[in-house]
């Protein structure tokens, strides 16, 4: 097949050198130039930019690269379903994650999935919810995991219902009681994660009209809040999924009044395209959360 000449100008893209796109390849420099010049040469314009600083792609060859990443994926499924019918399993399924998801609970759904499938990598990259539809939509990752919120022109796989808790420091004067009025949880200083995927849980405020969250802090990482909090800094939000063993003791966890929840799931173009590869973890994922609830 010639998609090779394609891949490397992907890769000599992403690695911004030579010999780094030579290296991951398995290939030599001087073979690595000449595929790019052959290339070149085939569609009659120059595709790189080459700097002291790095390798760049021209503006042409921009405007190839949703095109050549298709093409590049489509020659990978061709390998993954010819390998299936002669009962092999291989490929790459490229995920994108919240940080928290890959922090909490996808090590599991890893774990599981590559000792019953070990010839199948796994490729993380973490970022919002416009990176991760980003991602997908120009071919540089397969599937995703977010919240449901505006994903037309994708198919969304419902994994869970994910309710919100009232995350408190010890002695809190709203820590008595089973649950937590949601109305006098907003007057109270808020520790803000800055991380995405936090940011459709805070929406839960805005729509109840509960009045404006009086944020105390903005910060990252689950550690820092926790210590924060152990102070009696503040309080925060977080969904039950993502609550780690480290919160156990240390900080009160408690349901609001009213349940709120979100939906947490998997985003991809579409379950019929995808490769064998791809589906396996898609299948795999939901099967984790059926028979484990995670």
């Amino acid at each position: 097949m010639t998609g090779i000449k394609y891949r490397a100008l992907l890769t000599v893209i992403e690695e911004g050198n030579l010999t780094a796109t030579a290296a991951k390849l398995s290939y030599s420099q001087p073979g690595i130039s000449h595929m790019i010049d052959s290339l070149e040469k085939e569609l009659g314009f120059p595709l790189l930019i080459r700097l002291k600083s790095g390798i760049l792609p021209t503006p042409e060859a921009k405007e190839l690269l949703i095109h050549i990443r298709q093409l590049v994926n489509s020659e990978e499924k061709i390998y993954e379903i010819s390998e299936k019918i002669k009962g092999l399993e291989t490929g790459l399924v490229r995920i994108g994650t919240y940080f928290s998801i890959s922090v909490h609970w996808l090590p599991q759904v890893i774990g599981i999935f590559e000792k019953e499938h070990p010839n199948i990598g796994l490729r993380l990259t973490e970022g919002g919810d416009e990176e991760i539809l980003g991602g997908i939509k120009e071919g540089l990752l397969d599937v995703g995991f977010i919240s449901k919120s505006s994903i037309e022109g994708f198919e969304f796989i419902p994994i869970c219902k994910n309710p919100i808790m009232a995350i408190l420091p010890q002695n809190h004067p709203l820590g008595e009681g089973n649950a937590v009025d949601l109305e006098k949880l907003t007057g109270c200083p808020f520790i803000y994660p800055t991380e995405p995927s936090y940011e459709n849980i805070y929406k839960i405020i805005e729509n109840e009209k509960c009045g404006d969250l009086n944020i105390k802090y903005r910060v990252k990482g689950d550690e820092v809040i926790i210590t924060m909090m152990a102070e009696g800094l503040g309080v925060f939000l977080m969904p039950k999924l993502l609550l780690g063993s480290h919160f156990g003791g240390r900080l009160l966890i408690k349901s609001l009044n009213k349940k709120y929840t979100r939906t947490l799931g998997i985003v991809l173009k579409s379950r019929e395209y995808v490769s064998p590869a791809v589906k396996a973890f898609v299948n795999k994922t939901l099967e984790i959360f059926k028979n484990n609830k995670t």
